[in-house]
């Protein structure tokens, strides 16, 4: 008792030991970031093998806290910000019937991206300037000559207004056009140098001018901007409007006076850009607020918000959005309008309003226009189905009759059903929940019809269906199977005999049983009703000759609807079989087969006997069953192949060999060793082969000679140098010279591996990632498991 108290209570240590070992692997196994990842997280310039653990813990925590959102950075901008918060839209009514106000985006609202333009906006270097551009002071004129001499200076305009060119005087050009001071610089030249001298006069570098822009710009206060640039640049340069900027109404004012108002509307569908002026120093640029802005929503080619003047209505919306899409809604467009704290709706002609001068519907600030898409479904459209040369949709033209619309159509087949079709009137329409039916006869088709009743008025939407005689009935087959050259179905013919059959099935083949042919038929023919009489099934067996002819009563057989014709096989007949015999035998080749129960040692004697050198433990077997096998799973009638990639892996499957034992066929013939062979079987008798080959994880993959004194799989691993990394130990396994596989045996921590035989394969696969034992764990069974034993066997 004591010794079984012992021995319980050991047990019970080992058990907990190793559940501590268990803990201790599973921590062990939890990833710590690489070297590589650690310098990846670190700013450039700082070195981790110069920083402290503390270093480390303080970067990281400082690093995290300063992370932030994109929704936080923007949060920095107001203008950013305020644009942000507007985007969300309010719950109102106009949710309910699908319409939104977007939030504001120069992309939003037609007319504000153009202020985005990028090379709008940048004009300090035009590669020709304006004709009426006026000269001021600052501005660069460059007079260039050549022919006589070269000489090329630069002049810049002085405060006084002039330039001092050399020899020539004062010329004074500010407040003059490029087109006229060029002229005056040009004659001033020409009166000094000689004939034939080339002079051209261009501007350079333009002036210079502060310019300030001010009211619902995104950046108000002063730009400067070149001389060339216009009210639009400065708008762009100032970063454009904001979401209430007057589009339709820019103002330029000089000295306290308005000088222009420029329309962005105006120039985009005109060109119009207004008087042309320029800007001069200390210009203003206003953008007030906006006077009315309306939603454009639904079948407008271009939806979006417009900004209207005081006096525009429908009309000038319409114009500005480019029109209404093919498929709108015009003759009852919706306007979305608030008045006294509350949504209303108007609607409105559009239709109306584009075909007569004078109509219009005036718009307010803040409306929403909405223009639906009309109503899906051709509502002047028939359908022809069923017996008809064309079959399909028709156009119901005013007056249409049934024979019409069929006559239109091509007429109907040889094979209609004339005696009735169906007109089902309105089922056409989709949302039509009742149709009516009307029978129709077509026999008065083809003649005058004029008064017939058959002849119907059609209306729209209304299916007319048409029969064919084939509907009525079903096509008549027979059915020949066994050793005829083509098997199947066949159409029945009217008088179809026996004999015909056996003729358009390609003839019977030479394996045929010329005395059994067997009928069966489910049908007889009732000659008093002209049909088919159902019956019970009969079978009735006749005999054929060999050159296809039957007797005088067998010929006159007539076939019946579905009647089934079975050829059977002469059991006697058999085409040469063969098995073909290569490798390590004296006479190698194909054999015939001398009886279907001739076995494996037969073969082999046949061919002279096995050779001194050969490997009997190698030898395989080939089976050809690749072809059978895909004739009887995948050619079967009715047996669609499966997927390609499926039934690739299957005869893939099929023709891998099949491992064999010679040594005991030869040894114990008609034993079970000495199996059976079938045709076009191949059997292989390879040379032996003295190495052993070693391959996976293991230090260097090799091949070695056998060593018979040597057959544990120990000592071959030595060879290849011992284990490589991370070796699956249970799982290796040895492939035999004749395709055979052993696996590892496995009890407890003990692996029992497989003996090695000449030309034997070892392989040692890689232990997956979630197998990894840890070192610890290792290290700590190898030492505890001696301990314990020693202790157990000490102990008892």
């Amino acid at each position: 008792m004591q010794r079984i108290y012992l021995f319980y209570s050991t047990m019970r240590v080992v058990f907990l030991f190793f559940i501590t070992l268990l803990s201790l692997s599973s921590y062990c196994q939890q990833p710590a970031p690489t070297q590589q990842q650690i310098n990846e997280m670190l700013p450039n310039g700082i070195d981790p093998t110069q920083m402290t653990k503390s270093g480390f813990d303080s970067y990281f925590k400082d690093n995290n806290q300063k992370k932030t959102t994109g929704n936080d950075k923007n949060k920095e901008n107001p203008e950013i910000a305020r644009r942000l918060q507007n985007k969300s839209i309010d719950k109102d009514s106009t949710q309910g019937d699908n319409i939104k106000k977007s939030a504001f985006s120069p992309d939003q609202t037609y007319g504000a991206n153009i202020f985005q333009n990028v090379a709008m906006n940048d004009v300090s270097e035009l590669s020709t300037p304006p004709l009426d551009y006026p000269i001021g002071v600052g501005d660069h004129i460059v007079v260039s000559l050549w022919g006589g001499g070269e000489y090329q200076e630069d002049y810049i305009v002085a405060r006084d207004g002039a330039i001092f060119p050399a020899g020539l005087g004062k010329i004074t050009v500010q407040g003059l056009s490029f087109e006229v001071a060029r002229s005056l610089i040009y004659s001033r030249f020409r009166s000094r140098v000689p004939e034939g001298t080339n002079i051209q006069v261009t501007l350079g570098q333009p002036r210079t001018i502060n310019i300030n822009a001010g009211g619902e710009v995104i950046s108000p206060g002063p730009i400067t901007v070149s001389a060339f640039s216009n009210a639009f640049n400065v708008i762009g340069l100032a970063g454009g409007i904001t979401e209430y900027g007057n589009l339709r109404a820019i103002q330029v004012k000089r000295g306290g006076n308005l000088i222009e108002v420029l329309d962005v509307y105006k120039y985009l569908t005109s060109g119009d850009l207004g008087k042309k002026i320029y800007l001069q120093n200390n210009d203003f640029v206003l953008v007030t607020f906006v006077e009315k802005k309306v939603l454009a929503t639904g079948q407008f080619k271009r939806p979006m918000y417009y900004q209207l003047k005081k006096e525009e209505g429908v009309k000038a919306l319409i114009g500005y959005s480019g029109g209404f899409t093919a498929d709108a809604f015009t003759s009852g467009i919706k306007v979305i309008r608030t008045e006294n704290e509350t949504q209303k709706i108007r609607d409105v002609n559009a239709t109306v309003i584009l075909k007569l001068a004078g109509q219009d519907f005036l718009l307010n600030d803040g409306d929403i226009i909405k223009a639906e898409a009309i109503r899906p479904g051709i509502i002047n459209k028939l359908e022809l189905k069923g017996a008809v040369a064309y079959p399909g949709i028709y156009e119901l033209r005013k007056n249409d009759r049934l024979f019409d619309v069929i006559n239109r159509a091509g007429g109907v087949t040889k094979n209609t059903y004339l005696p009735r079709a169906y007109i089902f009137r309105g089922a056409g329409d989709s949302t039509n929940i009742k149709s009516d039916k009307l029978e129709v006869s077509l026999d008065d088709l083809d003649k005058d019809n004029s008064g017939s009743i058959n002849n119907v008025a059609l209306q729209a939407n209304d299916i007319i269906q048409l029969f064919s005689n084939s509907e009525f009935g079903e096509q008549q087959t027979v059915s020949v199977y066994g050793e005829v050259r083509k098997e199947g179905e066949l159409k029945k013919y009217g008088g179809m005999t026996l004999q015909d059959l056996i003729y358009l099935s390609g003839g019977l083949k030479p394996s045929a049983e010329y005395g059994r042919l067997e009928i069966s038929s489910i049908v007889d023919i009732d000659s008093a009703l002209q049909g088919l009489k159902p019956t019970r099934t009969i079978v009735k067996s006749y005999a054929i000759q060999n050159n296809l002819e039957l007797d005088t009563a067998s010929a006159k057989i007539l076939l019946k609807p579905y009647d089934q014709v079975f050829v059977r096989k002469n059991p006697n007949f058999q085409l040469q079989q063969n098995v073909q015999i290569l490798g390590l035998v004296k006479y190698g080749g194909l054999y015939p087969r001398l009886s279907k129960y001739e076995r494996l040692s037969s073969y082999i004697e046949r061919a002279g006997g096995i050779m001194e050198n050969a490997n009997l433990g190698g030898a395989i077997l080939y089976r050809n069953t690749t072809e059978l096998t895909r004739e009887k799973i995948f050619n079967k009638p009715g047996n669609n192949p499966p997927d390609k990639s499926i039934a690739d892996s299957a005869l893939l499957r099929l023709d891998q060999p099949v491992s064999i034992d010679l040594f005991r066929a030869m040894k114990y013939k008609d034993s079970k060793h000495d199996i059976i062979l079938q045709d076009n079987d191949l059997i292989y008798i390879p040379e032996i082969n003295p190495f052993v080959s070693v391959q996976g994880r293991v230090q260097s993959p090799i091949k070695i000679t056998f060593d018979k004194d040597h057959t544990n799989l120990s000592y071959y691993i030595d060879k290849a140098g011992g284990f490589g990394i991370r070796p699956w130990r249970k799982r290796v396994f040895v492939t035999y010279a004749n395709g055979r596989s052993k696996r590892t045996k496995n009890l407890f921590f003990a692996h029992f591996y497989p003996k090695i035989e000449e030309g034997s394969t070892i392989t040692i696969p890689e232990r997956p990632e979630g197998k990894e034992i840890t070192n610890a764990l290792t290290q700590g069974l190898t030492t505890a498991i001696p301990l314990l034993l020693a202790y157990l066997i000490l102990k008892l």
